[in-house]
């Protein structure tokens, strides 16, 4: 990873240092599945769920890429689904709804981090 990559990633929240340590420390293992989030679909499972008024289908996305997003070190985008799956499991489709843009902030600018790095690819 690049030092510009690497500050990208910090801005978005991205604890790589632990990441690397759920991986054993192989970067190149790491680095794939960077990569590999990148086709993940859970995020536009949760938008074509808040589109739709799907509250169900929206939990199960936004958990499943909260899970993800820990996995990765995503911390901030970990951060906001499990808000987004805590106002679900509380009824609260505003709640879930005002998260959604969050979500969607955190996520974007996890995936501009992992397309500046060189010879990532899905």
């Amino acid at each position: 990873m690049t030092e510009e990559t690497l500050a990208m990633m910090r801005e978005a929240e991205v604890d790589v240092e632990g990441a690397l340590a759920r991986f054993c420390g192989n970067s190149a293992l790491y680095e794939k599945f960077l990569g590999k989030f990148l086709q993940d679909d859970n995020f536009k499972k949760i938008g074509d769920a808040v589109k739709a008024g799907e509250s169900q289908e929206m939990l199960m996305a936004a958990h499943t890429l909260k899970g993800v997003a820990g996995n990765l070190g995503f911390n901030a985008l970990m951060n906001a689904c499990a808000e987004m799956v805590g106002q679900l499991r509380s009824n609260s489709m505003e709640g879930a709804l005002a998260t959604y843009t969050v979500v969607k902030e955190k996520y974007e600018m996890v995936c501009e981090a992992i397309n500046s790095m060189e010879g990532i690819s899905g």
